[in-house]
């Protein structure tokens, strides 16, 4: 069985606020609305290239772009007929109940959106047949039927697919961007002045405070995104009998005076309602700590606490620094079911919130950067163009100020609004996904496993293209959005652990941070090459890094699939001919940089006393699979290396120009 009921329902369950029992009852009842009409865009060709071939274990499609396509998805059916289902996004038998139910919460929402190809299949049956079909969203609006294809599963095999790998160290074809270290997400800011939590979560404040220290410190991260800025915890706005407004900038100045302390810069997210200012203070509140999702009572009451904070903020860091600091308006307006329903208001009130709110930023200081929608779904990014472009609640204008385009995803690549920004003339807006993540799910293991490190590091190279920034939710797992965690290891969304454990997660980002910026010619060829085991090379001076992956986006073998593994052979040419190289091979996989596995091992202790602690932190490095070795270039300068990649893993090779003298030839 696939994923489906871990995934599919797991989502929905979140979406729609219920138990499964509940969930399926809605699901039952759904089955019976007809089905949405979706739009076909006019401005979309049908994919009409599509493309399958099977290997071990994995089938693999992929398709040349369409024109202005934001993303695709990708279908499968057993019957050439259909019913076509996605094939990336909901699994198993329970597929067509989630599916069908999520088409009609959120109708013409393009769930399981990548991208681009290739996508690899890896839930299939050796020696069935499988049809597939991919089709184009422009934002709002679906491609024409295009061509589909069948393809036969391989028949069963013992033998491990070799994969060649070929990488000119002397041809540099760009740069690679380390756009995943701009920002990192946290949980809110006024976590840091709590202490204990309970007897086994001790000074969590300091907690957080450390994690996203050593996320700068050591994964080079330099601005850290919170939600809550403007919460009654920080206690940011009261009103007095007659109504007039009082700010109290204490604790922000606080939780700021840290993170610059710290060498970090707030990537400023503008939420969520005071309660002196909510239009509904009396509304359920989300998360334990009761932020309210309520529209402004009045909104130039709310653009002017806008405007008091970035003059306050102005004022004290000064205005060189802070015109350095993104502010983005609230958080996830779109998210309408479920416990985390984050704004109350229709489309309209956001749109009016922020209109008020860049007006406020922008009366301060023009220079201010701000940006929106900060949403979660496809569908809401072209409605909230066409408002930016045509209209100003605050001004009575034609147009609201756009800096950039802000938005979230998990479980896939980025999307690519690229097109979508270009047909409402904003082709120099730039995206930045300031959610992004392994899953949505909070409590999922797959945020523990070193399954987690490989998905990690192929979505973010499937990223890289389409976004300007890329900020990973969140840097630490001292968080209490869900409640307080339950156990040491307790599925956090944190790269960091309690006690500051570095999960395999963090040592993805280490080794991210340690790749180049010039980045090399690599061509890949082999059973699953570019989709399941991707390559990305880069140069340093002298040295070489080569950073490989190896995993299925296929949630349900996150404990590994021997079938998967590949023999990667790496070829690096362009170095110089005969001199000797340092090698470095890090790796993460089940047997190595793992330490939720060691915490496995030792009988998953709730709460480890501390000699059980200690040998935890003594398991939670970056760990080698052999010792650093020499290697000679032949007289080509070449050097061939052959590893093994199980599923899921990360292997990070490094080549230094050695100092000792070059063997004689």
């Amino acid at each position: 069985m696939r994923n489906g009921p871990r995934l599919g329902l797991q989502i929905l369950a979140i979406l729609a606020g219920t138990g499964f029992a509940a969930l399926a009852a809605v699901s039952a009842w759904l089955w019976f609305v007809p089905a949405p009409s979706l739009p076909q865009s006019g401005l979309l060709q049908a994919v009409s290239s599509v493309r399958a071939t099977a290997g071990k274990a994995v089938i693999t499609v992929d398709w040349d772009s369409i024109p202005n396509a934001v993303c695709y998805q990708v279908l499968r059916s057993d019957n050439p007929n259909g019913p076509f289902l996605l094939d990336s996004f909901v699994y198993g038998v329970v597929s067509p109940i989630v599916q069908h139910t999520a088409e009609r919460l959120f109708p013409g929402e393009p769930f399981g959106r990548i991208p681009h190809g290739p996508w690899v299949d890896t839930d299939i049956h050796p020696g069935r047949t499988y049809y597939y079909r991919v089709r184009g969203n422009d934002g709002g609006a679906w491609s024409p039927a295009g061509n589909t294809i069948a393809v036969t599963a391989a028949p069963e095999s013992g033998e491990t697919p070799q994969i060649q790998a070929d990488i000119d160290a002397s041809q540099v074809v760009g740069t690679l961007e380390h756009k995943w270290e701009t920002a990192i997400g946290s949980e809110h800011l006024s976590y840091m002045l709590k202490g204990d939590i309970d007897a086994h979560v001790k000074a969590a404040g300091l907690g957080l405070r450390n994690g996203n220290r050593m996320a700068h410190d050591t994964l080079g991260i330099q601005y850290i995104r919170a939600h809550g800025i403007f919460m009654d915890d920080p206690a940011v706005y009261t009103e007095d009998a007659q109504g007039h407004p009082h700010y109290d900038w204490s604790k922000v100045d606080r939780v700021y005076d840290m993170l610059r302390q710290d060498g970090l810069k707030p990537f400023v997210e503008l939420s969520f309602m005071p309660a002196a200012l909510a239009a509904n203070p009396g509304a359920k509140k989300i998360f334990s700590y009761k932020a309210s999702s309520s529209p402004p009572k009045d909104y130039a009451k709310w653009r002017d606490l806008v405007a008091a904070l970035a003059q306050h903020l102005i004022d004290r860091y000064g205005r060189q620094e802070v015109e350095t600091w993104p502010f983005e308006v609230w958080n996830e307006p779109d998210l309408k079911h479920g416990v985390a329903v984050f704004w109350t208001g229709n489309q309209e009130d956001y749109f009016r919130l922020y209109d008020y709110a860049a007006e406020g930023v922008k009366s301060v200081d023009p220079n201010l950067k701000v940006g929106g929608p900060v949403a979660a779904f496809t569908t809401f990014q072209e409605p909230f163009l066409k408002h930016v472009t045509t209209q100003n609640f605050a001004t009575g204008g034609n147009r609201t100020p756009l800096d950039f385009l802000d938005l979230h995803n998990y479980f896939l690549p980025a999307a690519d609004y690229r097109p979508l920004l270009a047909r409402y003339g904003l082709p120099n807006v730039p995206v930045y996904f300031t959610e992004w993540g392994l899953s949505l799910q909070y409590g999922d293991e797959v945020n523990d496993l070193p399954y987690g490190a490989a998905a990690v590091v192929a979505g973010i190279e499937d990223s890289l293209d389409q976004v300007a920034l890329l900020s990973y939710w969140t840097a630490s797992d001292y968080f209490e959005e869900s409640g307080n965690p339950r156990a040491i290891f307790h599925g956090g969304f944190g790269l960091i652990g309690l006690d500051g454990l570095r999960k395999s997660r963090y040592w993805a980002f280490a080794l991210l941070h340690r790749m180049g910026t010039g980045k090399l010619a690599v061509k890949t060829e082999g059973d699953g090459a570019g989709g399941l085991v991707k390559c990305l090379a880069t140069r340093r001076d002298s040295s070489v890094q080569v950073l490989l992956s190896n995993v299925t986006l296929e949630f349900a073998k996150d404990k590994g699939d021997a079938a998967l593994g590949r023999d990667v052979s790496v070829h690096i040419s362009g170095l110089i001919p005969g001199a000797l190289y340092r090698l470095e091979d890090d790796r993460i996989d089940l047997e190595h940089s793992n330490v939720y596995g060691a915490w496995q091992k030792m009988g998953r202790p709730r709460w480890p006393d501390s000699r059980e602690m200690t040998v935890l932190h003594k398991q939670d490095g970056l760990q080698q699979l052999s010792p650093p070795r020499l290697l000679a270039a032949n007289d080509h300068g070449e050097i061939q290396l052959e590893i093994h990649l199980p599923m899921p893993a990360v292997a990070y090779l490094q080549l230094d120009r050695s100092d000792t003298e070059l063997l004689p030839k």
